[in-house]
């Protein structure tokens, strides 16, 4: 029998959550049993769905570091106390149960270092797999430093091709490329038609973040609605999350570019594939470039494996669009310009066909190479051998 490891989790975000960590984690351990998997999450605000609910806990690192929490931290009742860690709290949590591998998805220092203790004290291997690149400025108090983190976690694993590279340069480190793939129901027809009528349709799911997205999103609802004014029929859909919200109503007129809120994994799918244009947005700011560069998105493969055309628009050298270019996939616009935008959007909308018969390379690529299967099968592997290596 194929047995998986006992695998600790430890991350920032638990399952289920309907962002990039949650959809990601999901994918990566589907098929593990709850007596194999204990998730340790260390940001209270992400409230975990009940998806294996009682198979996680909130770890409060790095915690207050006032006085007052020093007793409790003493006593376990704390896992974290100005970068010194619980033992008595964690074996507590963990109720005897004891793993045989530690994988974490981090953004923060503070949480690769928590991470990194709870493999050295139960004596097995740490997975260490960086998901956006926060490690320096999210140190949470963390008393070693990032680059001795990195260099002594077992196996390393990156979210891109460029985080590969910098980490490599900054480091002196390598790493697996890992990010999660298009699931195999992107590959099949919608299930239920489209009552988008005669528009064109442009439509973006996901949350909008202003460090990450805004100039970006700005551009492309500019131009839908000088388009839309021009007398094309097309709308732009913004589909996301309450918890941006505030951030997509500033872009909506409710005419041309809407609002639509929140949409399940298996509607959203639906939406992905009946799209005439998808757009991935990567803001132009040259402070957001430094800290988002290196992401990839899980949206990526996702919208490439829907079969409708994909436009990623965002600065060169971020991750997203040198996929696009490394691959020779999608559509990209690397420099900020509104006009070529316009002029992109013009030419879809009047040329449908094309757009669409261009989008099909694409996503076959993404069928041979990136699936979730592919990235389901390659994590396994990673953890499994870190385990096994352990014994």
């Amino acid at each position: 029998m194929d047995t998986l490891p006992r695998t600790l989790v430890v991350s920032e975000a638990p399952f289920g959550l309907n962002n990039g960590f949650g959809v990601t984690l999901g994918t990566f351990f589907s098929g593990w049993t709850d007596d194999r998997l204990f998730m340790l999450y260390t940001r209270e605000e992400t409230i975990p769905s009940t998806q294996r609910r009682e198979r996680s806990a909130f770890a409060d690192v790095p915690g207050h570091g006032g006085r007052r929490s020093l007793l409790p931290f003493l006593l376990g009742k704390r896992p974290a106390w100005r970068g010194h860690y619980s033992a008595r709290w964690l074996h507590r949590t963990l109720r005897g149960w004891r793993p045989d591998v530690v994988y974490t998805m981090v953004f923060s220092g503070g949480t690769l270092a928590y991470a990194s203790w709870i493999a050295r004290h139960y004596g097995v291997r740490l997975v260490a797999h960086v998901a956006d690149d926060g490690l320096e400025t999210e140190t949470g108090g963390a008393r070693t430093s990032v680059a001795e983190l990195m260099m002594t976690a077992d196996v390393r694993v990156s979210i891109s091709e460029e985080m590969r590279q910098e980490y490599a340069a900054r480091y002196g480190v390598d790493s697996h490329v890992l990010h999660n793939g298009a699931s195999e129901e992107l590959f099949a027809p919608a299930a239920v038609p489209d009552a988008r009528g005669d528009d064109f349709v442009i439509r973006y799911l996901g949350s909008i973040v202003p460090g990450q997205h805004f100039g970006a999103i700005e551009d492309v609802a500019a131009a839908v609605r000088s388009l839309a004014a021009a007398g094309l029929k097309v709308r732009f859909e913004i589909w996301g999350g309450s918890w941006t919200r505030q951030h997509a109503e500033t872009l909506a007129d409710g005419r041309a570019v809407v609002y639509c809120g929140g949409i399940g994994q298996a509607e959203g799918f639906t939406l992905l594939k009946t799209a005439d244009l998808l757009v991935i947005p990567v803001s132009f700011d040259a402070a957001s470039f430094a800290k988002n560069r290196l992401s990839l998105p899980t949206k990526l493969a996702e919208c490439l494996a829907s079969g409708a055309p994909t436009l990623v628009y965002g600065p060169a050298g971020a991750a997203p669009v040198e996929f696009c270019r490394r691959h020779r996939v999608g559509s990209f616009i690397d420099r900020r310009s509104p006009d070529r935008v316009t002029a992109f959007i013009h030419e879809m909308v009047t040329n449908r066909a094309a757009g669409r018969a261009a989008a099909k390379p694409g996503r076959e690529f993404v069928r041979q190479h990136y699936t979730a299967a592919h990235a389901r099968d390659t994590f396994r592997t990673l953890v499994r051998d870190a385990a096994v290596a352990a014994r």
